[in-house]
């Protein structure tokens, strides 16, 4: 889902309708695992001049391990007035307090046993604050019809369907009817299978025949031009094409949105088949922003990132859903991520490498954050574009490097979506394990620095030489944030000079760590990771060769920005480390070098939090003291 919602300030008054006082939500998601409930029939009328909606939800169910009290739970916005509740067609006891919905059951199903529950209801439901359930006019590209649809993602599909709302619990299928006024016309999930004319008002019946989680369920209700194809894939199959599109728009939007059929056999080379290839897919103009609705997204416009983004939805997010919100980044980093390489394959107007870049700038525009969305930040974070949008994207470019070409990750990719996960919902482990099985490699350390681990590293990056035939490399990393982890990575150094430009992937796994390299020829300069794979907040650093001199360079150390730079030479190559000490000669750390040889040498090193005061360096090669220095720490 993109992130450019539209605000609405209409809103009509609650009073005038002797609405309730709303009682805050305080757990954004059902929670009760005592039963499931697998396929909702919803017969629905609606309006596109108002949030009101009067009708029925049957939901068959089964038990899993019922409580005592034999009561389970659903929501539902509290301003909907709840008429009456049947189970399996008799009256059914319930209560509807705040958003929540408590049903007791008549008796206690035994686990795998189905029920049916049929909850009655209607009302206005968004006002005042519209967030599930909204209507306006057709503001794009200019005021028209008026129109009304949902928006489910996140938390609010209660706020127009009674229902267990829990990305964990997908239905196994879906009938969805909407009557509403003439000529107004319902776009929805899955395949129209009638349409039924009324004197003043028509229903539209929608099936679902694929599995679909609740907050992908979706209509709109407007005027609007159908336009419509078959989209023929490469092995022969076909898929129905069907899109909503404003009157005032059909003039140039027909020919806009011949790019989803370029994108779609584009997705289904790289991941495999079109996950709903029997039903349908297609593109309903809207005045949000995008929204990836199972076999319908919803688009503001035809822009082609846009479409791109959504449309990826259909196999990551849809075909695939997040198990809990707090992996949301797996539904819109994928999307993110997807709909760049999209564009880097077309090569569109801004290249891949700058909206790479983008995304570092938006997440190193602050320090920390997770793309795992801890529980307390799910209701303000669970969209966070910084992080499980950009980030989450960043981190698969990462993995793509990880898996060392994009074959290798596109390979591990269509396994995860194509494989035993299609049509249910998973978690970041449980990606984890698919691109493990997938590639034979252990990744555990890669998840746990990127999709757990806070912030991203800050490196600083030194190279000196006794000549341009040896040169070494020093490379020190802190974390963004004080709880940001060490974060292992392979790093890739390219060496330029006259008749070679050669590019070498070292594994930096310490704070500081020192790399030597011999070359056949000279070398002059040396670029740190200059494919721009690592997020790190800098682009590509290129960094001229400091050729040792004949004499003997002084130990010193100066304070930079990032930290502190030792500088010294060596006489003779050997296992080097460095030695602190404060004033009274306590041992404060040891930094070990690894082996240097003979030569100038720049260091550079972050040190934990020190005290201000004095502080001694001495500097020993094969265990031997062949220099000293003091620096001091002030803050």
């Amino acid at each position: 889902m993109r992130l450019a919602i539209l605000v609405f300030i209409l809103s009509l008054a609650r009073v005038s309708y002797g609405l309730p006082v709303m009682v805050t939500d305080t757990i954004p998601f059902d929670t009760d695992s005592s039963f499931d409930v697998n396929y909702m029939k919803l017969d629905l009328f609606v309006r596109p001049d108002t949030e009101y909606i009067a009708g029925n939800v049957e939901l068959l169910s089964h038990a899993n391990i019922l409580r005592g009290d034999r009561t389970i739970q659903l929501s539902l916005r509290e301003q909907l007035q709840v008429d009456t509740i049947t189970e399996n067609g008799s009256p059914a006891t319930f209560s509807h307090i705040g958003d929540k919905l408590f049903v007791t059951l008549s008796r206690i199903y035994a686990p795998g046993e189905r029920f049916i529950l049929k909850v009655y209801y209607h009302g206005f439901s968004t006002t005042p604050d519209r967030r599930g359930f909204i209507h306006t006019t057709q503001l794009m590209p200019a005021p028209g019809n008026f129109t009304s649809w949902s928006s489910s993602e996140p938390f609010n599909a209660k706020d127009w369907i009674p229902c267990k709302d829990n990305p964990a619990d997908k239905l196994d299928s879906a009938d969805l009817i909407f009557t509403c006024p003439k000529p107004n016309n319902i776009s929805s999930n899955g395949i129209l299978t009638r349409v039924v004319e009324h004197d003043t008002t028509t229903t539209f019946y929608w099936h679902e025949s694929y599995p679909i989680d609740h907050y992908l369920l979706a209509f709109q209700c407007t005027i609007a031009d159908t336009i419509s194809h078959w989209h023929h894939w490469a092995d022969g199959d076909s898929t129905y094409i069907m899109h909503w599109v404003y009157p005032v728009s059909m003039d140039t939007m027909p020919d806009r949105l011949k790019i989803i059929d370029t994108i779609l056999d584009l997705y289904d080379r790289w991941f495999g088949p079109y996950p709903f290839r029997h039903e349908k897919y297609g593109f309903a103009q809207w005045e949000g922003g995008g929204m990836e609705n199972q076999t319908l997204s919803f688009c503001n416009s035809a822009d082609p990132g846009l479409v791109a983004h959504e449309t990826a939805h259909q196999w990551f997010g849809d075909a695939i859903t997040c198990k809990t919100w707090n992996d949301c980044w797996l539904n819109e980093g994928f999307a993110t991520y997807i709909a760049d390489e999209y564009n880097g394959y077309f090569r569109h107007l801004v290249s891949f490498d700058t909206i790479m870049k983008g995304h570092e700038r938006d997440v190193t525009s602050q320090p920390g954050g997770t793309v795992h969305t801890p529980d307390s930040l799910l209701v303000p974070n669970t969209l966070n574009g910084r992080l499980v949008y950009s980030k989450a994207a960043l981190l698969l470019h990462m993995l793509n490097f990880i898996l060392g070409s994009d074959s290798a990750f596109f390979r591990c990719i269509r396994e995860y979506i194509t494989g035993p996960l299609r049509y249910h919902v998973a978690s970041a482990e449980d990606f984890r394990a698919a691109v493990e099985k997938a590639s034979g490699r252990d990744l555990k350390w890669f998840f746990n620095e990127w999709v757990y681990g806070d912030g991203y590293p800050i490196y600083s990056v030194t190279w000196a030489a006794k000549d341009s035939l040896h040169p070494v490399v020093a490379i020190s990393e802190r974390g963004s944030t004080e709880y940001s982890p060490f974060f292992t990575m392979p790093i890739e150094l390219e060496f330029k000079g006259v008749g070679i430009d050669t590019i070498v992937q070292v594994w930096d796994d310490q704070a500081l760590k020192a790399f030597q390299f011999s070359f056949s020829k000279p070398v002059q300069v040396m670029v740190f990771d200059p494919h721009n794979w690592l997020l790190d907040g800098e682009e590509p650093r290129t960094l001229a060769v400091r050729i040792s001199q004949s004499q003997a360079m002084p130990f010193t150390v100066s304070k930079e920005v990032s930290g502190y730079d030792f500088m010294f030479s060596t006489s003779s190559a050997g296992d080097t480390h460095i030695a602190i000490y404060d004033m009274l000669g306590r041992e404060v750390c040891i930094i070990p070098l690894g082996m240097l040889d003979e030569g100038a040498h720049s260091i550079p090193y972050q040190f934990p939090a020190l005290i201000n005061g004095m502080y001694i360096c001495q500097l020993f090669v094969n265990d031997r003291a062949t220099a000293s220095s003091r620096f001091i720490v002030t803050q």
